[in-house]
């Protein structure tokens, strides 16, 4: 086994810390850890020294199971400091056919105006709530039609910038690079009775594509680090 054939997740909140390690071959789980904690907030301001003996003592546990050492990781953070907007965008195409750049300018576009309108925040989901073409709803992108506007509803989740700092530079002392973070509150939605248990195993499957509204943020780590937006679905 190598790093390449493995995804390592922590889930954290203000009562439980969770880890999971997700073989990506065939997605099973082949390690799961679960621990009761008391922090009274997390936010920006939460010392994360205090859980500090915790976390490291989980992650020299994933270690021996995988027998590699743990250098990248995902998180799913539970924080009261998490923040909705919502915003629509147009586009005329002048009854042309819609393609994926013209998708991706919207989203872009969308994301250009939330951060200038909130430079303190951090996006760390991008769903499409609606597509109206030609003035008709669709939760997915029409193939092979003509269209003359498009319209996006998007809904962005966000966390304050400090506190995802914080987080990273937390794990960075620990020699881990923080490959993506997730809304904890966010990640319950997709919740059943199989996997209540592992909120780890929910957002490893939302990094997969389980929503297919979802624009799921994915890091260019081999190359730089960096963040590019694949599309799941979005045509049908």
């Amino acid at each position: 086994m190598n790093k390449s054939e493995i995804d390592v997740y922590l889930s954290l909140s203000e009562n439980n810390l969770k880890t999971s390690v997700f073989k990506k071959s065939d997605n099973s789980i082949i390690h799961f850890d679960n621990e009761n904690i008391n922090i009274k907030f997390f936010d920006e301001h939460t010392n994360l020294e205090i859980l500090k003996k915790s976390i490291e003592g989980k992650i020299k546990n994933i270690e021996k199971k995988i027998n590699l050492f743990v250098t990248n990781i995902f998180l799913i953070v539970g924080t009261s400091e998490s923040i909705s907007i919502d915003i629509s965008l147009k586009r005329k195409l002048d009854n042309k056919k819609i393609q994926e750049k013209d998708i991706k300018h919207l989203i872009q576009d969308a994301k250009l105006q939330i951060l200038k309108a909130y430079p303190d925040k951090h996006i760390v989901h991008i769903i499409v709530k609606k597509y109206i073409i030609n003035d008709l709803n669709y939760s997915f992108v029409p193939s092979n039609i003509n269209c003359n506007t498009i319209s996006l509803d998007i809904h962005f989740i966000c966390f304050s910038k400090k506190l995802v700092k914080k987080i990273e530079n937390f794990f960075a002392n620990l020699q881990i690079y923080v490959d993506k973070i997730q809304c904890l509150y966010y990640v319950k939605n997709f919740a059943d009775e199989k996997t209540i248990n592992n909120i780890c195993q929910i957002g490893y499957h939302l990094n997969n594509g389980l929503n297919k509204q979802e624009v799921v943020i994915i890091p260019k780590t081999i190359e730089k680090k960096g963040f590019f937006e694949k599309l799941f679905h979005f045509f049908q």
